[in-house]
């Protein structure tokens, strides 16, 4: 038997408004994930994650998740000011989202992505030496999209001798 983790650690600056909304987003799941009723979402929050349920207001921010009614990022969430910036450090070190992740930072942070975009990356580890259970992957995200990749489909193109 052998366990299986996903960990990544990654920072990027946005604006402020957009942090604050950002940190309202993840908290809720948080709450959600642990049978908390969060507060009231702020309407720019309602906005950016339309409800798909009209009597659940956070359905929207929920439809992130594969699994709507178990949310987690698998990560926590620090955010540092850095002048009228803020630091945003996201890190997990067992059961790392990245697609959930990336969704909502993308739907988030719209304005500092039109300035430039976003990438982290993160690794898929095993608590045993295990053939072919070491891998990783990378997210850049883009105001219109997101671009996914994982290093074992890299390293088998290379190995292939594909164009990368």
């Amino acid at each position: 038997m052998a366990d299986i983790y996903i960990q990544g650690s990654f920072a990027f600056t946005c604006h402020m408004a957009e942090a604050e909304t950002l940190g309202q987003a993840w908290y809720a799941v948080m709450a959600l994930r642990d049978e908390v009723e969060p507060d009231t979402p702020f309407a720019h929050l309602i906005a950016l994650f339309p409800p798909r349920e009209p009597h659940d207001p956070w359905s929207g921010l929920l439809s992130l998740f594969d699994d709507p009614d178990f949310p987690d990022f698998g990560a926590d969430l620090q955010i540092d000011v850095d002048r009228d910036m803020r630091i945003v450090v996201i890190c997990g070190m067992t059961d790392f989202q990245p697609a959930p992740i990336a969704k909502l930072i993308q739907r988030c942070c719209a304005e500092s992505l039109a300035q430039a975009p976003i990438g982290f990356e993160w690794a898929e580890v095993c608590s045993r030496p295990r053939v072919g259970h070491f891998r990783g992957g990378w997210c850049a995200m883009f105001p219109d999209r997101l671009e996914f990749e994982s290093t074992h489909h890299v390293l088998s193109a290379a190995l292939s001798g594909a164009v990368i």
